[in-house]
């Protein structure tokens, strides 16, 4: 499956186009999968296991639920240069992630070797926006629509 071909035809970034977008395609099992500091493998996944229908994270990896317990998805995983516009479908919440390598990555429950990496613009904690489209047919995947963008510095 081509992920982009799964967006086709949505018009993801109408108004305003960010940094840089990748696209993924994975297999997902036991309803979830994981956003990732670094290129995937090693990070801390456990402790950031989504909690119902809403992302969680622990700093280094974000939980993502899917609708499916086992099933193909796609996923557009961007970066902004600013809090990024919203997107489409059922936005399954926020959360943070630390990244030294600036780089992020999608896993599975197997971990993934090798996965499409996303180079962030800047190293350091970002905040992340997840939103699900649900499958329009048997043969559709789910999508997955994560924005990212670097956190205003703290005071």
């Amino acid at each position: 499956m081509d992920p982009e071909n799964a967006f086709a035809g949505e018009g993801l970034f109408p108004d305003v186009q960010p940094w840089d977008a990748v696209y993924d395609a994975l297999w997902v099992s036991h309803s979830e999968f994981w956003l990732a500091a670094g290129d995937g493998p090693g990070a801390d996944i456990v402790t950031a296991i989504p909690e119902g229908d809403s992302v969680r994270g622990n700093g280094e990896a974000v939980g993502i639920p899917t609708l499916g317990s086992t099933g193909r998805i796609a996923a557009v995983l961007s970066v902004w240069e600013a809090p990024a516009p919203d997107g489409q479908g059922t936005l399954l919440g926020t959360s943070r992630i630390t990244s030294l390598t600036r780089e992020l990555a999608l896993v599975n429950v197997e971990g993934r070797e090798p996965s499409p990496v996303l180079v962030l613009p800047d190293e350091g904690e970002h905040e992340v926006r997840v939103w699900r489209r649900a499958a329009g047919s048997v043969d559709d995947p789910e999508c997955y629509d994560i924005r990212v963008w670097l956190c205003p510095a703290r005071e």
